[in-house]
């Protein structure tokens, strides 16, 4: 398994929302979801007065407990990918759509498919070369279940003031968290972030917290249901 350099991940990161995107190229939407085998399409945007080459790659990849994105090559022994072009360029100013298909021999699964962006130059006359990935989720017949969601850990760092929530998917089937947020009583609740959860895996959550009273609660929206925990007052200490 090939991991990648650091602005690899920082691009990947993109999909969960723990990045803030590049300007001058776009790809939309960053992320889809299918139920079963995917057919779908998505754009490449070039912003720039330069010509852009796109190199595309249709790419597996895992999610560490603590959100990193690894990629790493494809499974095509239970997994295929058709794209409509491979390379290709785009004119300054231009939009360029992508069409693809893909089959799975189970679900859920997913893939990313990596673009390659090269041509646009900085003031200085450097040339920038950019990876985007539109992330493809192929989901299972049934959701997952609010019974298969589990808080396993709800804690305050006084020291480094953050709050750290460990969830855990008990369950085969995907989920994704839409929205999440941390409150105080009677304080303005401080929002966490949306992110895939995977089948039989946890996820750490970290939140920056600056309220002068102690979190109590974390809430956890999903699409068919809400999670709500509450903390034990014992705060962590390092």
């Amino acid at each position: 398994m090939r991991r990648p350099d650091r602005s690899r991940v920082v691009r990947l990161l993109l999909v969960l929302g723990l990045a803030r995107p590049l300007g001058a190229q776009t790809v939309r939407p960053a992320v889809v979801e299918f139920p079963g085998q995917a057919r779908g399409k998505f754009e490449l945007v070039n912003e720039t007065l330069f010509p852009m080459t796109v190199v595309l790659e249709p790419r597996g990849f895992h999610v560490e407990p603590s959100g990193e994105l690894i990629e790493e090559p494809l499974d095509t022994t239970r997994m295929q990918v058709k794209i409509s072009a491979m390379s290709f360029r785009i004119p300054p100013r231009e939009t360029y759509t992508v069409f693809y298909e893909a089959t799975a021999k189970s679900f859920p699964s997913w893939f990313l498919i990596s673009s390659t962006l090269t041509g646009a130059r900085t003031q200085s006359g450097l040339n920038v070369r950019i990876e985007l990935p539109h992330v493809v989720y192929m989901l299972q017949s049934h959701p997952l279940r609010k019974s298969e969601v589990a808080v396993r850990a709800f804690e305050f760092d006084t020291a480094t003031k953050r709050v750290r929530v460990e969830l855990e998917n008990t369950g085969a089937a995907l989920g994704r968290v839409l929205s999440s947020e941390v409150s105080a009583a009677g304080g303005k609740p401080i929002p966490g972030g949306a992110f895939p959860l995977f089948p039989n895996s946890r996820r750490a959550l970290e939140v920056p917290w600056g309220d002068q009273e102690s979190p109590e609660k974390v809430v956890l929206r999903f699409a068919n249901f809400t999670v709500e925990e509450r903390r034990r007052l014992v705060d962590s200490q390092p």
